[in-house]
């Protein structure tokens, strides 16, 4: 398997082998001497899309790696360590995949299992070959501090929690991975911000910067919503509408932490009513934060043992019929599923008043599990207004002379965009300006 693109630096080579001028897929290889690492293991979704739908699934890791949606085992040969960057597919690829005398390295070992391992063991289909298996070597990134692979963890605010950038202290020159990241973290008590991080660790600047792009697409877009006006237009929500309903992502912690201190603002109470978001609560409460784990109610309808004691309410009987004291946090087919069940029971429940924001932060780095605009349509048919407020979990173009002014690099690679040119011509512009 030939990279998609090769850079060298004094005896550093780098090849990129997903990412390269496409959203997500990221797969980068470091080679220092005799050393060599690898930088995240993605499914590339933009080759996934164009040879798989419906029926049509793969077959294995196999025909994966044969059609290029996955890295090829040359990549991992004579490689001592991956690191993973963050829980999305488009980066953690196919854990079971990855040859055994590779020591892969996760940001925590506790959540990967809480999360993607437990929700994907027991696939019949492909996605069952996310989970490491028996012969896979876990380890767990040690944060802000060098490693034996002279790598160091970087917190990173993003749309799945928790998230790493990495610096590589080589030989010769100093190379950053990005991996996926936005500036702003939206739970700062949970998150720490990046300039705080490269703070701590004394990084002045680095000699490559391989970093994300993916909000310079090249298609006609909406203006970004920043967070100042996500966090205005959910106030007018709260403010207005009796329900409000948000669909998240299942990891993005950040965004349930916000959520629930927010709603508390305008006299709201965070329902949860979907079972990949309990994890969450295990885990805030892990971090001492009962704070916010006492704010949390979780539906009775979810009949599942939650993780620790919360107190339950139900949504047919309470939260549909009092909308204005409740923000409901759920995936969108749990929503679906309930209404639907009601509609069969002939249980008459008006949702014209309340709203449904769609907030799924990458919607195209992911297998989705149904469309955003069959969503859409379903609940209208049951009364709600609905709309997209969609905080990216990147970083905008507008951030980007922060980002570089805080990591001073050399040159730059750009991944995880499909316009990796203007990037390039906007880094070099910028220092012309210097």
């Amino acid at each position: 398997m030939n990279p998609l693109y090769r850079e060298k630096l004094n005896s550093i080579e780098i090849e990129v082998y997903g990412g390269w001028e496409e959203i997500g897929g990221n797969c980068i290889v470091v080679k220092d001497g005799d050393k060599k690492i690898v930088f995240d293991n993605g499914i590339r979704f933009s080759v996934f899309r164009s040879i798989y739908s419906g029926r049509i699934e793969p077959l294995g890791p196999t025909e994966m790696r044969s059609l290029g949606v996955i890295p090829d085992l040359d990549v991992y040969s004579n490689a001592e360590s991956l690191y993973i960057s963050h829980a999305h597919l488009d980066h953690v690829g196919l854990l079971s995949s990855v040859p055994p005398e590779v020591e892969v390295v996760l940001p925590s070992i506790k959540i990967f299992e809480d999360t993607l391992f437990d929700w994907y063991k027991g696939s019949s289909k492909w996605l069952s070959y996310i989970p490491p298996d028996f012969s896979t070597r876990l380890e767990e990134a040690q944060l802000l501090k060098q490693d034996k692979h002279n790598v160091i963890s970087i917190p990173v605010s993003h749309s799945a929690y928790p998230s790493r950038a990495y610096l590589y202290l080589g030989k010769d020159a100093s190379i950053f991975y990005s991996g996926d990241l936005r500036l702003e973290p939206l739970a700062m008590s949970i998150t720490m911000g990046i300039n705080e991080a490269v703070q701590k660790i004394g990084l002045d600047k680095v000699d490559i910067a391989i970093v994300e792009g993916t909000n310079f697409d090249v298609e006609v877009d909406h203006f970004p919503v920043t967070a100042q006006m996500f966090r205005e237009s959910l106030a007018l929500s709260l403010a207005t509408y009796e329900l409000v309903v948000i669909s998240i992502d299942p990891l993005d912690l950040e965004l349930f932490v916000f959520l629930t201190e927010f709603a508390e603002m305008f006299g709201r109470r965070v329902v949860v009513a979907s079972k990949r978001i309990l994890w969450m609560l295990r885990h805030l409460t892990e971090l001492g934060r009962i704070d916010i784990v006492n704010k949390v109610l979780v539906a009775e309808e979810l009949e599942t043992p939650t993780p620790v004691v919360l107190e339950s309410i139900s949504l047919v009987d309470d939260v549909f019929r009092s909308g204005n004291s409740y923000v409901l946090v759920i995936e969108p087919i749990a929503l679906l599923d309930t209404l639907r069940k009601l509609r069969l029971w002939r249980k008459e429940i008006s949702f014209t008043g309340s709203i449904a924001l769609l907030s799924d932060p990458e919607p195209r780095e992911a297998v989705k599990e149904v469309e955003e605009s069959v969503v859409a349509k379903w609940l209208r048919m049951f009364g709600f207004k609905v709309y997209r407020l969609r905080l990216s979990g990147h970083y905008y173009p507008h951030d980007f002379t922060e980002l570089m002014r805080l990591l001073k690099p050399r040159r730059i690679i750009p991944v995880h965009t499909t316009n990796p040119g203007y990037m390039l011509r906007l880094f070099e512009k910028m220092k012309n300006m210097q």
